[in-house]
């Protein structure tokens, strides 16, 4: 079982400061990516940075998140447990009937393997922790985001919609973890910057979707216009409850022979090959590996979110209710 090392996305390292002690450990020890993250670190204000009014409306929101994650783990029970086999399956109930409520698309329950969670955090106050013994019962949801505004791609009015969505999946899981705290559970949101899982793993374990070649999650409703959020619990789940049914085709058949993202990425960072087609049953495994430095490239260079490869991604029915 292979458990992936948050310091090494691209977000994480993107918040080292040089010269920190943070950045000196890291670089000692994956000093093959130090000349590339400086290079990133020193670029000049991408093509779309003047647009200051929609940089700004990204930003705010951005800043907005950044205020929420100390809630997002805070320990602060403040109701009392109820057993009981039929409470729980009502509580289970109100957990479900509250993400959509607030917004859900999709939403699925799962208890996750540790395939699904970073071996160690990257991000935050938590930088270099190791996560062990963590909250394993999951639920797990997406928003849908509107597909005309994500057409605009590599534009920022495709960046001001992803942030709405990240804003969406944080108000969520901070309802449903607060839910669950008030009836004495312990709970804990996994949102932007703040995450324990590999949200895309834990969502296809949870029956949202599958990973597809872009490597974001397809789901069967909405294929990648979505954005995903999580809670982690210590409530115990009493069934499975899959967030999208069975999906047809299956993306790993589908993109085998679809390439269009790949074809359209302008960082080329997206594999044309058929890797991965190894027919192993683990769920962590990503049929394809994304150039994370080449797709970054690519938003230093529009100054935001590329986010072309899920704006011309087929599959799914694409449903879009802005």
């Amino acid at each position: 079982m292979i458990r992936f090392d948050e310091r090494d996305t691209m977000f994480s390292r993107m918040e080292l400061v040089p010269g920190s002690e943070n950045y000196n450990s890291y670089y000692a020890r994956r000093p093959e990516f130090k000349a590339a993250d400086d290079h990133f670190r020193s670029a000049s204000p991408g093509k779309y940075a003047s647009d200051l009014v929609n940089m700004s409306r990204i930003d705010s929101a951005f800043r907005f998140l950044k205020d929420l994650r100390p809630l997002a783990y805070r320990e602060d029970n403040s109701g009392g447990r109820c057993p009981g086999q039929p409470v729980l399956r009502e509580i289970e109930k109100a957990l479900h009937e509250t993400a959509l409520d607030y917004g859900a698309a999709l939403y699925g329950q799962a208890s996750l393997g540790l395939e699904c969670l970073y071996s160690i955090r990257g991000r935050g106050p938590a930088y270099g922790e190791p996560v062990v013994n963590p909250l394993r019962n999951a639920l797990v949801f997406a928003v849908d985001m509107n597909r005309d505004k994500i057409s605009y791609a590599p534009q920022p009015e495709e960046a001001v919609e992803v942030t709405r969505a990240y804003v969406r999946v944080a108000v969520i899981g901070m309802i449903l973890s607060y839910l669950l705290k008030e009836l004495g559970y312990r709970a804990r949101c996994h949102m932007d910057g703040e995450s324990e899982l590999v949200l895309p793993a834990a969502a296809q374990a949870a029956g949202l979707g599958k990973i597809g070649r872009l490597g974001l999650l397809l789901s069967r409703e909405y294929g990648p216009l979505i954005r995903l959020g999580a809670v982690t619990t210590d409530f115990p789940l009493t069934s499975a409850l899959p967030g999208g049914g069975p999906l047809t085709p299956e993306p790993e058949e589908y993109c085998f022979s679809c390439v269009i993202c790949a074809r359209r990425c302008p960082g080329r960072a997206i594999p044309f090959e058929e890797a991965g087609r190894t027919g192993s049953p683990d769920q962590s495994e990503m049929p394809w590996v994304t150039d994370h430095a080449a797709c970054f490239g690519m938003w230093q260079k529009f100054g935001t979110d590329c986010g072309i490869c899920i704006s011309v991604c087929p599959f799914g029915k694409q449903i879009s209710q802005g």
